[in-house]
C-alpha cells in the first residue's frame, strides 16, 4: 500500500457522499475507471456466483430448508473474503428478518469486520496529511503499532502534546473509501438486476442498498462521527453509569479522529471481565435501558450494533465507542413500537397488523390482516410464559419485519452476551421496567392510549396489570414517583374519561371489601357470634385480595406524609350496617385524610373529572350496600328463634 496510489479526485466526492448520497453521481465519477470496475466485477461474480449456483441446486432438489444452515455459513465465508464492504453488507442483512431466513440471520450476525492492520508508517503519513502538521507536534507520544484494528481503520494510544491527556487516535485505512465506492456501484447494479427479473422478492432492493450505502459513506467521515458522539453524549450521558469519550477536535479531521482514552474491558472478553471481578450481566442491564432510550425516547441510535464497541470500566461505567453509523427513529415510530408491544402482550394480533401501516412498513392499499393467524400461531405459544421467562430473540424472530429497521438486534446481541455468563438470563425481564415506567409516567397522548389498551379489557380494569406496572416501573433506573401525579391528573382530565368508569368500578370493589371486613368485625365484636356476622355480611369472592389491595393503595397514596396514616374508621348504622349517610361520610373521611397527607392530591380532587369519579364510586357503593341490606335482613330472618335476640344485640348503643 502506497499513498501515491490513492486517486486525488475522489476524496471530496466521498465526503459529499457521506453528507448526501447520490448513486448516479458516484457511478458517473467511477465510469472513467472501467478496468478497476471490471476486475472487481469478476471477483465478486466468481465468489457470489458459486454460492448462488449451490442455492439454485438446493431449490431444484427440494433441499433448500435442510441445507440452509450450511449455505448460511458458506455465505458468511464468501462475504468475509470479499472485504469490508460486503462484510458490512452481511452485518446489515443479519438485522433483516424480512429478507432472509433465520439460519442466515444467525450466521451473518457472527460476521467480524476485522482486517490485518496496515503499516504504521502509512498511518502516520495519513495523520500528518489530515492534521496538516507533523504528528509529533500534535502528540507527545504515540504507540509504534496499533492497539486495535478493524475494516475501516485502526487505533493508536497517544498523548496530546497540548494538554498531556491520554487519547485514542483512530486513523482511516487508505484507499478504503475508493474500494467501498466501487463495491457500492457494483452492488447496486446487481440488485437492480434482481429487482427487474425476480418478482418473488418482497420489496425493491435498490432503495435498501442506497440507504445502506449512505450510512456506510457517512461512517467514512470522522468529523461527522465526532459530532454524533457528542450528540449521543448529550442525549444519554445522564443515564446512570453510561459514559462516552470526549472528542478532541484540535486533532480530528475527516480521516483521523482523536478522543479521550478510557481504560476498560470489552464485554466480549469474558475471561478479562471475570478476572477484574466485573459482572457481564450487570453491564448488559445498563446497556438494555440505554438501548431502549435510544430507540423509544430520543430516537437517535446506533445503526451498527456491535458488542465489541462496549467497554466496562472498573468504576462500573458502560462506555460506548464507535459512532460512525447512527440513525434516527421518528417520534411516530417510537410510539408505534410501544403500542405494538402492548398489542403483543394483549394478543391483539389484528391490531398488530394495523401497526404495519402506522410504522410505514406497508402501503395502506395492502391488506395485512391475513398475517394475524400466523402471528397468533407463533405467539400464542411464546406468550404462555411469564414476562420474566420470555426469550427476546424469539420475540424478535416472530415479529419479523416490524422490527427490522430499528436496533432491536442490539438487544439480542446484549442478551447473547448475558447468556454467556448466565444461561438463565431473560432480557424481557430486564427491559420491562423501562417500558412500564414510560407507560406510567410519559404524558404523551400516544402512550396514554397504550396505557389504556394494556390495563383495560372490555371496559374493565385489569388491576393486576396496573399493579405490575407500578412494581416493575419502580425498578427503572430513573423512576421518579412524583411523575405519577401526571398520571393521576390525566385520569381526571377529559383524556382520561375512558379509564374513569372502569377505575370507579375497581375502587368500589376495593372500598366495598374494606367496609365489609370492618362491618363483619364490628358485628362479631357486638354479638360475640362470628357465624352470625359471616351470615349477615357474606364474604364475596376475592374479597380478601381486594381488601389487601385497598390497604396497599392507601399506604402508597399516604406515604408522602413521612409516617403511616391509618385508614378512617367506618361509622356503624342501624343494626351495625352502614347506610347511605354512613357511606357518604366514610368517603368524605377518606378524601380528607388523603388530601391532608398529600396536598397535591387535593388539587386533583378539585378537578371535574375527579368529582365525577368520586360520584361514581359513591353511587356504586350505595348500590352494593342496598343489595347487602336486603341480604342482611334476610340473614336476620333466617336466624329463626334467635332473630329477636340477634336484632337486640345489634341495636345501636345509647349514650
Amino acid at each position: 500500500m502506497e499513498l501515491s496510489t490513492l486517486t486525488p479526485d475522489l476524496p471530496q466526492l466521498l465526503m459529499d457522499m457521506g453528507v448526501h448520497y447520490d448513486p448516479e453521481r458516484l457511478a458517473a465519477a467511477l465510469s472513467s475507471r472501467p478496468t478497476e470496475l471490471a476486475a472487481r466485477s469478476v471477483q465478486v461474480a466468481a465468489s457470489l456466483g458459486g454460492f448462488i449456483t449451490r442455492v439454485l441446486a438446493d431449490l431444484a432438489s427440494g433441499s433448500i430448508e435442510s441445507n440452509a444452515p450450511l449455505r448460511a455459513r458458506q455465505l458468511r465465508t464468501v462475504l468475509s473474503g470479499l472485504g469490508p464492504s460486503f462484510v458490512k453488507t452481511g452485518q446489515a442483512l443479519s438485522a433483516r428478518p424480512d429478507l432472509l431466513p433465520k439460519a442466515y440471520l444467525d450466521s451473518l450476525s457472527e460476521l467480524q469486520d476485522r482486517l490485518p492492520s496496515f503499516p504504521s508508517s502509512i498511518a502516520f503519513e495519513v495523520m500528518q496529511e489530515e492534521l496538516g502538521r507533523p504528528i509529533d507536534e500534535v502528540y507527545s507520544e504515540i504507540t509504534p503499532e496499533p492497539v486495535a484494528a478493524a475494516s475501516l481503520g485502526q487505533v493508536y494510544k497517544a498523548r496530546l502534546r497540548s494538554t498531556g491527556e491520554q487519547v485514542a487516535v483512530k486513523v482511516q485505512r487508505p484507499g478504503i473509501g475508493e474500494n467501498i465506492a466501487i463495491d457500492m456501484v457494483l452492488l447496486r447494479r446487481l440488485v437492480a438486476v434482481i429487482d427487474d427479473n425476480i418478482p418473488q422478492v418482497s420489496q425493491p432492493l435498490v432503495p435498501l442498498v442506497d440507504e445502506f450505502a449512505a450510512r456506510l459513506f457517512a461512517e467514512l467521515d470522522y468529523v461527522q462521527e465526532g459530532k454524533s458522539a457528542e450528540k449521543f453524549a448529550k442525549l444519554y450521558s445522564h443515564v446512570p453509569r453510561v459514559r462516552v469519550p470526549t472528542i478532541k477536535w484540535e486533532a480530528t479531521s475527516r480521516r483521523v479522529i482523536t478522543m479521550e482514552w478510557i481504560d476498560g474491558i470489552k464485554l466480549t472478553d469474558e475471561k478479562a471481565m471475570t478476572a477484574a471481578g466485573l459482572d457481564i450481566v450487570d453491564f448488559v442491564t445498563v446497556g438494555i435501558e440505554c438501548t431502549l432510550r435510544q430507540l423509544l425516547e430520543a430516537g437517535f441510535f446506533h445503526a451498527d450494533p456491535h458488542p465489541g464497541n462496549l467497554l466496562a470500566t472498573t468504576a462500573g461505567d458502560l462506555v460506548y465507542l464507535d459512532f460512525g453509523m447512527m440513525s434516527c427513529a421518528p417520534e411516530s415510530a417510537r410510539y408505534a413500537i410501544i403500542a405494538h408491544v402492548v398489542h403483543l402482550v394483549n394478543r391483539d394480533y389484528y391490531a398488530m397488523c394495523l401497526d404495519y401501516y402506522t410504522l410505514d412498513f406497508m402501503d395502506p392499499s395492502v391488506d395485512t390482516t391475513p398475517i394475524a393467524p400466523a402471528l397468533a400461531a407463533f405467539f400464542d405459544d411464546v406468550l404462555s410464559d411469564s414476562v420474566s421467562q420470555l426469550n427476546f430473540r424469539a420475540i424478535v424472530d416472530g415479529l419479523g419485519g416490524v422490527l427490522f429497521q430499528y436496533p432491536f438486534r442490539s438487544l439480542t446481541v446484549l442478551e447473547g452476551l448475558a447468556l454467556t455468563a448466565n444461561p438463565n438470563y431473560k432480557l424481557i425481564a430486564a427491559a420491562y421496567p423501562y417500558m412500564a415506567r414510560r407507560l406510567l409516567t410519559d404524558p404523551a397522548p400516544e402512550l396514554r392510549a397504550s396505557f389504556e389498551d394494556l390495563i383495560l379489557v372490555n371496559s374493565r380494569m385489569r388491576w393486576s396489570r396496573l399493579e405490575n406496572l407500578f412494581e416493575e416501573g419502580s425498578k427503572s433506573q430513573d423512576y421518579d414517583p412524583a411523575q405519577l401525579w401526571l398520571l393521576a391528573e390525566w385520569v381526571c382530565s377529559e383524556g382520561g374519561r375512558p379509564v374513569r368508569k372502569p377505575l370507579a368500578g375497581e375502587l368500589v370493589r376495593l372500598v366495598d371489601a374494606t367496609i365489609s371486613e370492618a362491618v363483619r368485625q364490628q358485628l362479631h365484636e357486638r354479638t360475640g357470634d362470628a357465624a352470625l356476622a359471616a351470615r349477615l355480611v357474606p364474604r364475596q369472592p376475592e374479597e380478601s385480595m381486594a381488601a389487601d389491595r385497598a390497604r396497599l393503595l392507601w399506604a402508597v397514596l399516604t406515604s408522602r406524609a413521612g409516617q403511616a396514616v391509618p385508614m378512617p374508621q367506618l361509622s356503624p348504622g342501624l343494626f351495625g350496617l352502614p347506610g347511605p349517610w354512613e357511606v357518604q361520610q366514610y368517603l368524605q373521611k377518606l378524601q380528607a385524610a388523603l388530601s391532608g397527607s398529600a396536598p397535591r392530591l387535593q388539587a386533583v380532587f378539585e378537578k371535574p373529572g375527579a368529582q365525577e369519579l368520586l360520584a361514581d364510586v359513591q353511587w356504586g357503593l350505595l348500590q352494593r350496600f342496598a343489595a347487602r341490606g336486603i341480604k342482611f335482613v334476610s340473614g336476620l330472618s333466617d336466624g329463626g328463634s334467635g332473630t329477636s335476640s340477634s336484632a337486640a344485640a345489634l341495636q345501636p348503643q345509647k349514650p
